[in-house]
């Protein structure tokens, strides 16, 4: 199962979520990730108290979408991408069976796919702009971003 989620958030809650991710940024508590084995050149966190409030409003919709009503939230995770940042190649740990990738802000001009290599094979790209979501069976399906091209003053937020 691999959807695309155009305009989950508007732009007022995209707004709002970039300035918690921010704020997050600039008081250091976002957590570098430079040459980790998922992870190239961004900063994230997991739980922030109001992604974990938008990841439990989100499963009621998430369950309509799938059709499965025993989706239980995991957890959410913040991201900054930043030019060199990538996405190696994985799938997600057992308890993420859903992955749910939502694009908040992207200020690089051109799009930067997430790639999902679906049960045969086949490769699916998907682009999201801010208020986008793509999700996946994380668990299932090796995921991945290329390498990020950008100025050092541009990022994207998911």
């Amino acid at each position: 199962m691999i959807l695309f989620l155009p305009k989950l958030f508007d732009e007022m809650r995209c707004m709002q979520l970039n300035q918690i991710a921010v704020n997050y940024a600039n008081q250091n508590a976002l957590n570098f990730e430079g040459n980790d084995a998922h992870y190239g050149n961004s900063y994230g966190v997991a739980r922030i108290p109001e992604f974990e409030q938008v990841l439990h409003a989100l499963t009621p919709l998430m369950q309509h979408k799938t059709g499965w009503t025993n989706i239980v939230a995991e957890n959410s995770y913040t991201r900054i991408y930043l030019n060199g940042s990538d996405l190696k190649k994985h799938v997600d740990r057992p308890g993420l069976d859903i992955t749910l990738s939502v694009c908040t802000f992207t200020n690089i001009g051109h799009p930067w796919p997430l790639f999902v290599e679906d049960e045969t094979g086949k490769v699916h790209s998907i682009e999201t702009t801010p208020g986008d979501g793509a999700l996946m069976l994380g668990t299932k399906y090796q995921h991945w971003r290329d390498k990020l091209v950008a100025n050092p003053q541009q990022m994207i937020i998911q």
